[in-house]
């Protein structure tokens, strides 16, 4: 899955795939980022379930084999890691992750969405990984004809849902179903071609 982010005076593409056990455990020493940030604790604890999961037999590594496993297991509950990266942002490995389940009823839950602190391209920050990934996750959900997302928002990341997902005021718990998903798709969409449409600065400046 490829969206796009502002970086360096300019809109660039960034690939949202599933991980590895490799890129896991390089998610996992996010934890000595210092100083400590909630999305260190969140990675952290994304890839602790991750292995939880994987003894159970229970993760997953790609779409192809998310819907062979729901279709072969209908009513299992899986666990999958997404890994945001680009190979024009060479500092970084990975520039984002979202942690998700498949619930037994067809549901995608986001357990972490996490943004690597400090992100930067030619010293101007990166911007919309986090808005990116939130798109890219109901385009999954599309493409699996899942009919709903939901998550946690804590105390600091609710702000960011309500600006993305247009909700006032977003508590605890936050739902996307299907006529929202479309709307996310539609608005992001919109102000991909607004970004696009912007003059950029050139790459000396």
């Amino acid at each position: 899955m490829i969206f796009h982010v502002e970086a360096g005076g300019e809109f660039r593409p960034v690939e949202l795939r599933f991980a590895t056990e490799g890129e896991v455990r390089h998610v996992r020493a996010w934890r000595k980022l210092t100083p400590s940030t909630e999305a260190a604790e969140f990675a952290t604890l994304a890839a602790k379930r991750w292995f939880y999961y994987q003894r159970e037999g229970a993760t997953i590594h790609s779409l192809q084999g998310l819907r062979a496993t729901c279709k072969r297991r209908k009513e299992a509950e899986l666990a999958f890691l997404l890994v945001a990266s680009a190979p024009w942002a060479k500092r970084y490995k990975s520039l984002a992750l979202a942690y998700c389940r498949r619930t037994w009823c067809h549901h995608l839950v986001l357990d972490f969405l996490a943004v690597r602190p400090g992100l930067a391209f030619k010293k101007h920050p990166i911007s919309g990984t986090g808005s990116g990934i939130l798109f890219s996750l109901t385009q999954l959900a599309d493409r699996l004809n899942m009919h709903l997302i939901w998550g946690e928002a804590t105390a600091s990341s609710a702000p960011f849902y309500e600006k993305v997902l247009k909700i006032r005021a977003v508590k605890d718990l936050f739902m996307i179903q299907r006529p929202m998903m479309r709307d996310i798709a539609e608005r992001y969409f919109a102000r991909q071609q607004r970004r696009l449409a912007k003059p950029h600065r050139t790459a000396h400046t």
